[in-house]
């Protein structure tokens, strides 16, 4: 049995509460996010909720084509835009983030020159060069503004578009953009 004297037991409690009371202001302060209005998920092959906004975050759920979700806020990350958003399924509300472009509100985003070309397929894949042969950088969602280099070529039976992405550049099919 260990005997603990009052004045320790007394230094203790009073370190505790130091401790409560310095770090529970901080969480209780963060407001709750505002919730904007009902939009739908627009992706026939599911669209996954994500704990955080990166590829590599854990999945909550996928949500299902045409579900109703409530967006909050915005982010970037990865070169994507991310949406925090709020669903009711099996009597449970879950949070977390999604890809902007699969939400029915989403309506593009400028690049920055000032001109770009529109991804019109469900996904295009970005390739380190022309043609079908070239390893594939990213794949990047219906709706997705990117900006041209002003080069174009012809690989694999395809006539492909250079495009900036994350300071670096990678090429896409021709026949899957349009010119914003």
């Amino acid at each position: 049995m260990i005997r603990i004297h009052g004045k320790v037991v007394c230094a203790i409690l009073l370190a505790v509460a130091l401790v409560v009371c310095l770090v529970l202001p901080g969480i209780a302060s963060a407001a709750p996010p505002i919730w904007g209005a009902a939009t739908t998920v627009n992706a026939p092959a599911g669209l996954r909720l994500r704990q955080g906004p990166a590829l590599t975050d854990p999945i909550v759920l996928v949500l299902g084509h045409g579900e109703t979700v409530y967006p909050a806020s915005t982010t970037w990350n990865q070169g994507i835009s991310w949406t925090y958003v709020r669903v009711y399924r099996w009597g449970y509300y879950y949070e977390g983030y999604c890809a902007s472009a699969y939400l029915a509100s989403y309506g593009g985003y400028a690049p920055s020159g000032g001109c770009g070309m529109k991804v019109t397929a469900g996904g295009l894949n970005l390739r380190s060069g022309p043609g079908l042969g070239y390893s594939i950088l990213r794949i990047v969602p219906y709706g997705t503004v990117l900006q041209p280099t002003g080069a174009t070529e012809w690989g694999s039976g395809l006539q492909w578009t250079e495009l900036y992405l994350n300071g670096a550049t990678a090429w896409g099919a021709t026949q899957y953009l349009a010119s914003q």
